[in-house]
Order: C-alpha cells, then structure tokens, then sequence
C-alpha cells in the first residue's frame, strides 16, 4: 500500500522503559494493482512510542494523523 513508507526522527525521548521518537512519517500510497505516482505522496507529523521488555521492544505505537493518506485513497477510490 506504501512501498516507500519512511518514518523521520527529529528527537528521542526517553522515560523509564518507554522511548519516545518525535517527527514525520509519510510516503507514497499505491493502491491496489496501481502504480507509483508523484501526487499520491503524502507526509503528516507524527509520534511513535516503544517499551521495552528484557532489551526487546514489548510495545510499539504509532500517534499520527492518518488524514493525508486517507485523503490519497478517497481519491484513487473514485
């Protein structure tokens, strides 16, 4: 669906167990049997969250919001 999915990390945080990376997330959606096209990218900020177990991520998060790529499916949907 997103082939070129990228994450962009402007700061690390971390608490306890928890570690926080704040930035972008964003890439180019295809849709099914689609191909790749420039205006079908999209980017929006977001927030991911890991906790970690025993040296092991136990929990990731992602907080973004999924507007822009919903966006670029309505469109390809019609």
């Amino acid at each position: 669906m997103v082939p070129d999915y990228w994450i962009k990390v402007d700061q690390i945080v971390s608490k306890g167990k928890a570690i926080f990376l704040c930035g972008s997330a964003g890439g180019t959606f295809v849709p099914k049997g689609g191909m790749m096209k420039p205006e079908n990218k999209w980017e929006t900020p977001a927030v991911l969250r890991a906790v970690l177990k025993e040296g092991k991520i136990a929990e990731w998060c992602v907080y973004c919001d999924n507007e822009p790529i919903r966006e670029k499916m309505r469109a390809a949907a019609s």
